[in-house]
């Protein structure tokens, strides 16, 4: 049975949307080239999600991963932590169907394992990634650096099509 084409969840800043903490736009232009037409897009951004505006101060992570605090880059008192969490767990209980994920690379939300973590130098998931990934294991999931090829791109479409079960 037919369900259309395969939901991807994407970054929203990966599909050219301004949501960056300075507002700056760049748009994944190789993947959504790639992929556009073969599934659809469902984008997010955990920041803006949780209501902490474009443009904002820039956070990162401290702590170690599993365990880190999204906190002000200039303001070590400002803490959105809980923010993100929160908006996490809302959006992945109303979710209907998702088939996959592509991250934005080295963010504080939603790095999947290349977000630095201070003051270790540790690098690992992002806040939202890492609800993502607890609460959806089997979802295939990759950063938008792990799918610059065409071959990694049809490789990512294969797992998002199986985990779908299109014909």
């Amino acid at each position: 049975m037919m369900r259309g084409r395969p939901v991807v969840g994407i970054s929203a800043y990966l599909l050219g949307e301004r949501v960056r903490y300075d507002a700056r736009e760049k748009r994944a232009t190789v993947i959504i080239e790639g992929l556009s037409g073969r599934v659809e897009w469902l984008p997010v951004c955990p920041e803006v999600g949780a209501g902490l505006g474009v443009p904002r101060p820039a956070v990162r992570l401290v702590g170690e991963p599993g365990r880190a605090r999204a906190v002000g880059v200039e303001v070590s008192t400002l803490d959105v932590t809980e923010r993100l969490l929160v908006f996490a767990a809302d959006w992945l209980e109303q979710v209907r169907r998702l088939d996959g994920f592509i991250l934005k690379s080295r963010s504080p939300s939603c790095g999947l394992h290349s977000t630095p973590h201070y003051p270790s130098g540790q690098f690992g998931a992002g806040l939202f990634a890492d609800q993502l990934r607890r609460a959806l294991s089997a979802l295939p999931l990759r950063e938008e650096s792990e799918l610059v090829t065409p071959e990694q791109q049809e490789s990512f479409l294969a797992e998002v099509i199986r985990h779908s079960k299109l014909p």
